[in-house]
């Protein structure tokens, strides 16, 4: 009979790198001040060209919401990668609400480099550099890609679980943090 307790092999955070604004506080404050001048531009150029007051007001306020958009994306969502002997979860955190993505199998996963066109891809769960990232596609009924931003010890027990589970044993040793600390 299987064992159907799944082994816990490791867990991390991926975190976007702080680059021009490192501090929350100076990062809420430059969002303040941007929108009340985006707020007063819009107000300037509808007084001095009032013909087209509506279109000026359409423009600055999409370009507030995109801007808040790219910071929500790139600089306030983390993800979390869960590693077990079976599977990889993938959450997503903002602020402290944390989303379950999706579960990878790691029976029948491949590894790869970011490819375009990548059939079945999930979505951004990554963080940094798409170039950086590692690719795995599964397949259980229809394709799926997804690709991580590991560390290196991640990336290692990884691959690990994935032979692992290629191979049918299941469970076996898988290098714990502290073996492969020693």
């Amino acid at each position: 009979m299987e064992d159907t307790i799944p082994v816990f092999l490791h867990t991390e955070v991926a975190e976007p790198r702080r680059r021009i604004v490192r501090s929350d506080a100076a990062l809420y404050l430059l969002l303040l001040l941007g929108a009340v001048g985006c707020i007063l531009l819009s107000h300037w150029l509808a007084e001095r060209f009032a013909a087209m007051r509506l279109l000026f007001q359409i423009a600055l306020y999409a370009a507030l919401f995109s801007s808040g958009y790219a910071v929500y994306r790139l600089r306030l969502m983390a993800f979390r990668y869960t590693l077990t002997d079976r599977e990889l979860l993938v959450y997503r955190i903002v602020g402290r609400k944390e989303t379950l993505l999706l579960t990878v199998p790691l029976r029948g996963v491949t590894v790869g480099a970011w490819q375009n066109g990548l059939p079945g891809y999930e979505g951004r769960t990554y963080v940094g550099r798409r170039a950086d990232t590692l690719c795995l596609t599964y397949d259980d009924g229809r394709p799926h890609a997804v690709c991580i931003s590991p560390s290196d010890t991640l990336h290692t027990k990884l691959l690990a679980a994935i032979d692992t589970c290629k191979a049918g044993t299941e469970g076996d040793t898988i290098p714990s943090t502290e073996e492969t600390n020693a």
